[in-house]
């Protein structure tokens, strides 16, 4: 299909093209029309498409004065009752100078409801109310001040009985468009013969994904009254677990069992078409919501029943399919794991089903009792798609009338049907209570390796409270993500991975199950920018690398608006000082209302290694090349000499207290002469005599006063704001920096409780073992928050299964 031209006029090539869905819950008030227009002008894009349903329950209200078209009072009741009720929600949505707009439109359609239904024109009454949604969004939209149109979906949206005409709906509905918001009515449309037709139950879901597909939409929004995909019903499972990501294999699977927020229906046009489905809720938009995604996700499983089912049989010769006698009936039919001629029902459905089979000379076996169905939609990982002990030995007390079970469905029916507690309690047995928290690691260097050979040992010290599982390894060039990746194999298994693009870890992130946190131990700027990326897909971060947390400004924040929007952490403290938790000491002290008036200090080992080393009996970079050989410097030797690491370090710090710094805003003076940082690695070796005489020089003067050489930053909060400086002192022996050990960080820190008397952390501040160590401290810190949020829902979950026990 090709992309509609009128389309590109709407949106610009960098704008990604977005389908918005709003169903009648979301628009059942005035105040939730504007919530629904506060929800459309948040959005990043300047146009949008927008479907929606009829406000609150007009439809069922339409329906009931159908019911009764041949009784004229009663008719006449509901009526005005339905008028009434449609003419305030106008009044109070709209200003008095818009809202005769829509009355005068609202009248013209009441107006015509009589007559319709005395007719049999029943589609065209129940169009009323996506009508008056559309024109009256529409209206609210451009009093905000945005460009907005209200579109009749029946003026371009063809079916020929359940099959969508693509080319003529898509040349029908170009002449339609315009710069702004396209405001569609969702469940109506025409057959080839140009009557009014329905989409039936929940068709505005649909309605979405149909215009989605027809307009090459990136992603389409289905905003309802819930925040994601639950792994029951919560109206029935209270303890149920709300999940961000479901992988698209499940949830057409789910949609077929008749899950109550995805439908068949709404998937069938996006089978073929790639477009990324979101469920969000109105209520609460500043949630992510749940994605149903491309990509196989490892834990996340489901449990859903129907109540009064039937289990129905056809004869063996039979080739009809559930699936394809569901989506021409629209209900929901199924059929059972395992044998495609046993198909459950429910019967309230069962004369439709059996009066379409009918017609086709077939004439199933029924059974003579009602069950309730329950199904296990099975997880992808091949070690839980076996039910645990515990299961087995409930359903033997249980003893279902019927079993059934594949690789990916397992369903039992029930008579009697299970209580709410019972249903609540197989949920729970159900579904694993270990936590996992998978963990990505970017970068195998010294520190890298160092961090994984250090895992195990983390993993056995959190086992039985949570598995730390080592979910994917990757360098600058290769990346392996398995779910047989270990601790032990990981180099060889890394060895033989294959290139990677970025998008592939995107992927992967994406289709990784939550919990999970993408620790980065690469020095990598680019990396680091894709930062906003990583955590959109819902990841925890753990940066050891300093170009995240010092990016421009602006990227800095756009990455902590990401982690807050996100609901996730973002741990960096090993920053600076390796292991030492200076940023923690900081973090607490402002935690609890101190106030941070100077932070210097030494913030570099490297360069506290060398000039404590450093004693002119030899050539500075003779140091600095020993320094490099033990792991002691950057990558790059000459990071450190710039002073610029030290530089970043005092950002890093600066943000922490909430300053609005950038790196220029720190005077810096580099203790590399000028000209050095240019070029390569070699030419600057070519020329490190230059380096070489410097420091002697400036070495030589210090010692000749009786003092000692020190790197050293200095952030000063004054009420003027901020002064930052990194620069080569020569200090005093009894100066507080002057005895130190090589490698040690030093950071004192005053405030208004320690303003006399300065607190003083003083500790190594680089090598592997330590920052290895400290990137592990972070790690610890995630692991413990997903315990404690394990501990709280486990205890919610048994409060809702106590709340079932004294329903049931």
């Amino acid at each position: 299909m090709t992309v509609l031209s009128s389309v590109s006029l709407v949106h610009s090539a960098a704008s990604a093209l977005v389908v918005h869905k709003f169903g009648g819950s979301s628009l059942a008030s005035s105040e939730r029309f504007h919530a629904v227009a506060d929800i459309l002008l948040a959005q990043p894009q300047s146009s949008a498409f927008v479907v929606v349903s009829a406000p609150g329950d007009t439809t069922d209200a339409l329906l009931t004065m159908l019911d009764c078209a041949c009784d004229t009072p009663e008719f006449e009741l509901h009526y005005q009752q339905l008028a009434q009720q449609l003419r305030l929600l106008v009044s109070r949505t709209l200003t008095a100078a818009t809202a005769p707009l829509v009355l005068n439109e609202l009248n013209h359609w009441l107006a015509a409801i009589p007559t319709f239904a005395l007719a049999g024109r029943n589609n065209d009454v129940l169009a009323t109310g996506e009508k008056l949604s559309a024109l009256l969004l529409s209206y609210l939209l451009q009093e905000r001040g945005r460009a907005a149109k209200a579109i009749d979906a029946r003026d371009f949206l063809q079916l020929s009985g359940q099959q969508v005409l693509w080319p003529q709906s898509e040349a029908a509905l170009k002449p339609h468009l315009i710069p702004g918001f396209n405001v569609v009515t969702g469940f109506i449309a025409r057959n080839e013969l140009g009557d009014s037709i329905t989409l039936g139950r929940n068709g505005s879901d649909y309605s979405a994904t149909i215009l989605g597909r027809l307009v090459q939409a990136q992603t389409i929004h289905i905003w309802t009254d819930v925040d994601a995909i639950y792994s029951a019903d919560p109206r029935k499972v209270p303890s149920a677990r709300p999940y961000r990501q479901v992988p698209w294999a499940q949830a057409t699977l789910l949609a077929q069992l008749g899950n109550p927020v995805l439908h068949a229906k709404t998937l069938s046009p996006l089978q073929d078409y790639a477009a990324e489905l979101v469920v969000r809720s109105s209520y609460e938009p500043e949630q992510p919501g749940c994605k149903v995604s491309r990509q196989a996700a490892i834990e996340v499983q489901f449990v859903t029943d129907l109540t009064d089912v039937v289990l129905v049989t056809l004869p063996k010769a039979v080739t009809l399919t559930a699936h394809s006698v569901a989506a021409t009936l629209q209900l929901t039919v199924f059929a059972v794991p395992g044998d495609h001629n046993s198909w459950v029902v429910a019967q309230k459905n069962l004369d439709v089903l059996l009066s379409y089979l009918g017609q086709q000379q077939i004439y199933p076996r029924v059974s003579s009792e009602q069950y309730q169905a329950v199904a296990w939609v099975k997880p992808a990982a091949k070690q839980q798609k076996q039910l645990s002990l515990q299961a087995a030995h409930w359903l033997e007390r249980q003893q279902p009338a019927f079993s059934f079970d594949n690789d990916e469905l397992a369903l039992w029916l029930f008579a009697p049907a299970l209580t709410a507690r019972e249903l609540t309690e197989f949920h729970q047995l159900l579904l694993p209570t270990q936590v996992r928290l998978n963990v990505v690691v970017a970068g195998t260097g010294n520190v890298g390796a160092e961090f994984l050979a250090l895992l195990a040992t983390q993993q056995q010290a959190f086992a039985g409270q949570i598995e730390l599982k080592l979910a994917g390894v990757l360098n600058s060039r290769q990346a392996c993500f398995s779910d047989e990746l270990t601790v032990q194999n990981w180099q060889a298994q890394l060895a033989a991975a294959p290139l990677y693009q970025q998008q592939d870890l995107l992927d992967y992130l994406t289709a990784l199950p939550s919990p999970k946190v993408l620790v980065d131990i690469t020095p990598s700027k680019t990396f680091a920018e894709a930062y906003a990326g990583f955590v959109q897909t819902g990841c925890h971060l753990i940066s050891a690398n300093k170009q995240g947390v010092t990016l421009p400004l602006a990227q800095y924040q756009q990455i902590a608006a990401t982690v807050a929007e996100q609901q996730v952490s973002w741990l960096a403290n090993t920053t600076v000082g390796a292991g030492l938790p200076v940023q923690r000491i900081l973090q607490e002290l402002q935690s609890s209302g101190d106030h941070i008036q100077q932070i210097s200090g030494i913030f570099s080992g490297t360069l506290s290694w060398l000039l404590c080393k450093y004693d002119g009996s030899a050539a500075f970079s003779d140091f600095v090349l020993q320094a490099q050989a033990e792991g002691l410097t950057e990558p790059d030797p000459r990071d450190d000499l710039s002073g610029k690491d030290v530089q970043r370090k005092l950002l890093v710090l600066a943000r922490e207290l909430g300053l609005t710094l950038d790196i220029n805003d720190i005077k810096l003076t580099p203790l590399l002469p000028q000209g050095l940082e240019q070029g390569g690695w070699d030419e600057f070796w070519a020329q490190r005599a230059e380096l070489d005489r410097a420091l002697a020089q400036t070495f030589a003067k210090a010692a000749a006063e009786g003092k000692v050489l020190r790197y050293v930053a200095t952030l000063t909060v004054t009420a003027q704001g901020p002064k930052a400086s990194v620069q080569l002192l020569e200090v005093a022996p009894e100066h507080p920096l002057a005895a130190i050990q090589a490698c040690d960080n030093v950071f004192v820190i005053e405030s208004d409780w320690y303003q006399a008397n300065p607190l003083v952390l003083k500790g190594p501040g680089a090598g592997r073992l330590v920052t290895a160590g400290g990137i592990h401290a972070d790690l610890a810190i995630l692991a413990r928050q997903q315990i404690a949020a394990a501990k709280a829902a486990r205890h919610s979950q048994a409060q809702a299964a106590a709340w079932a026990n004294e329903r049931a």
